[in-house]
């Protein structure tokens, strides 16, 4: 048995590898160097961003602390930091996401970048997709921020890190229920633009509470904990597709996203609809199936480079048995032209085709066509027979006449003249026998049959007297 493969993480900043340090954790050593590199100024602006929540105050928002006392900060990305918080008004818990402020400081660009994708993500309302509550700004430091429900879960990329790839059965469910969100989103004119394992939340579903032994609660048990429910987080990213800002112009032609679930689109500063969404799905669903990116590369230019090429390692899927129409559909989705991938309504289709309800529903119609055929056979084979018997019974016709001939007794007193009665009733059986078959030459008399010798043997044996005995002789001369 082969070891499973090493899950392979990138960098949410830069979309390079990232590799296990000396103390066991994750780190990017491309930007480890950047940092190492950095100016002054850029060093004394990440110490600013880092004072300026030391409060950990924004409105009425108040971000929770771990146990050392240090922000509970859940990710952080391109454009900022998400921390756990208290909605101190109305005494919840909320995710709250909090712009960097070097950006903030220089990029105006960015700040409204910003507010714009925290509108559109606040105007969505989906069950796959985190709610947005509230947008703002912090007047004394200039911060813009917006909190969003909290889910309680783990990302895809932790699940995979922790328990290794998923099976087929639960990606499917995974995807049918982010094709959902995006199909919402599109409602809206709207692309997250950063789809990826670490923005799609896994929440487990409560455990039914199960009666005896109820085999139909087991198995609906077993299917809800192999299928999580999916959340699309941090629409930080998200553009509105209605406005008519370059998107180029908001970016200063640097990337935006990241670039190891990024689509050939964004490398290009094209512009973007849902397809490049169904693009990033489908690099997601390969990492979620494999724990590894279809196409791998150190950089964004690598990365760009190896999409270029358009060469799956289709190998890789094979080895995690995922099925055949699967690997077809995945295929389209990763297709390096937006026209050849399917749009949300086809992906959804198709998903719902390849997922194991639908084949088992496939295998039951199978069953139920063939039983249909069998029970159809048995029938038109047991009217066939009763059609046959009706028509052999018809062709019986009415019962046949019966001449029957008794012997002659022979009343002379010469007792050798015996045989002479014997004789002519044999030849009177014989010319009544010849009438009764049909031949060439001779017209026959249907209805007669004539009585043999061993019959009227029999007769004569048996206790009836012979004059109780019926004769019928009228047929012969009809």
């Amino acid at each position: 048995m082969q070891p499973p493969s090493p899950v392979v993480s990138t960098c949410p900043n830069c979309g390079g590898a990232l590799v296990e340090t000396s103390g066991g954790q994750l780190g990017c050593m491309v930007c480890l160097l950047r940092a190492g590199i950095g100016s002054e100024e850029e060093l004394q602006q990440n110490s600013t961003h880092e004072a300026s929540e030391g409060d950990g105050h924004l409105g009425v928002y108040e971000i929770d602390r771990r146990e050392d006392g240090s922000l509970y900060e859940l990710g952080r990305g391109a454009m900022g930091v998400t921390y756990r918080a208290t909605d101190t008004s109305l005494q919840r818990k909320v995710a709250l996401k909090i712009i960097k402020i070097d950006i903030g400081e220089r990029s105006a660009d960015a700040r409204e970048r910003f507010m714009r994708e925290a509108r559109a993500a606040a105007a969505l309302r989906h069950e796959n997709i985190a709610t947005v509550y509230q947008f703002g700004i912090r007047e004394e430091t200039g911060q813009y921020f917006y909190a969003m429900e909290l889910i309680e879960g783990e990302t895809l990329e932790e699940r995979v890190r922790r328990a290794g790839p998923l099976n087929a059965r639960t990606t499917i469910a995974i995807a049918q229920q982010v094709t959902y969100a995006l199909a919402a989103a599109e409602k809206h004119g709207l692309v997250h633009r950063d789809l990826k394992p670490a923005n799609l939340m896994l929440v487990e579903p409560d455990e039914p509470e199960v009666v005896g032994r109820d085999r139909r609660a087991r198995r609906k048990r077993t299917a809800q904990r192999a299928s999580p429910s999916v959340k699309i987080i941090d629409f930080g990213l998200a553009k509105a597709l209605h406005t008519q800002t370059d998107p180029r112009s908001l970016t200063h032609e640097r990337f935006v996203g990241t670039p190891a679930f990024a689509s050939p689109e964004q490398f290009e500063h094209s512009a973007l609809d849902v397809r490049s969404d169904i693009y990033s799905l489908g690099e997601t669903l390969w990492f979620a199936l494999t724990g590894k990116t279809p196409f791998a590369g150190h950089g964004v230019d690598e990365i760009h480079r190896a999409q270029q090429s358009n060469v799956l390692p289709i190998e890789q899927l094979k080895a995690a048995h995922v099925p055949s129409r699967f690997r077809l559909l995945l295929k389209s989705m990763l297709a390096l032209e937006p026209a050849s991938r399917p749009g949300t309504h086809e992906l959804a289709a198709r998903l719902q085709h390849c997922s194991p309800e639908a084949r088992s529903a496939r295998l039951r119609r199978v069953a139920l066509a063939a039983a249909a055929l069998l029970i159809l056979g048995i029938s038109a084979s047991f009217i066939f027979l009763s059609l046959r018997t009706q028509n052999s019974l018809g062709n019986l016709g009415a019962p046949g006449k019966s001449i029957a001939v008794l012997p002659f007794e022979n009343r002379s007193e010469d007792k050798t003249n015996a045989y002479l009665a014997e004789g002519i009733q044999d030849e009177i059986l014989t010319r009544l026998s010849n009438r009764a078959r049909p031949r060439s030459n001779i017209r026959a008399n249907p209805g007669i049959s004539a009585r043999s010798r061993s019959s009227w043997v029999r007769q004569t044996s048996s206790k009836v007297p012979c004059k109780r005995r019926p004769v019928r002789f009228a047929s012969m001369f009809s």
